[in-house]
């Protein structure tokens, strides 16, 4: 074989792979039909994921912005409870009703009786 007949060869291949084919195949009727299907498919989906993503944004937003808030609410109140230079105010808060002493020391008394109760009836 020749030189010119070996670059030929080369030339007619670069061409016949870099080239489009000369004739576009046209898609049947089955095949339109399912890229049409495929692609209202695909935009239903496109929409209701943007429809997801536009309900959850602000969600997420104000979660964050809650949250913020009650952390510095939450430390603030503590801080006007603590640093308060009333000690009536603290106290005031943490005191029990005469109702709460009363049932108090009367379950200490019922579990004093029903530890003598025990003991006694180990003995036996």
């Amino acid at each position: 074989m020749s030189t010119d007949s070996l670059s030929l060869e080369k030339n007619t291949y670069r061409k016949n792979t870099t080239m489009p084919p000369a004739k576009v195949s046209t898609l049947s009727d089955r095949e339109v039909l399912e890229a049409n299907v495929l692609r209202q498919l695909l935009e239903h989906y496109f929409k209701i994921v943007r429809a997801a993503v536009l309900d959850a944004v602000p969600k997420a937003v104000m979660l964050m912005m809650v949250n913020a808030i009650q952390d510095n609410i939450q430390e603030r109140l503590m801080q006007a409870i603590y640093l308060t230079e009333d000690d009536g105010a603290f106290s005031g808060l943490t005191r029990e009703s005469e109702e709460v002493r009363r049932r108090r020391s009367e379950v200490k008394k019922l579990v004093a009786s029903l530890r003598r109760g025990i003991a006694v009836m180990r003995e036996l």
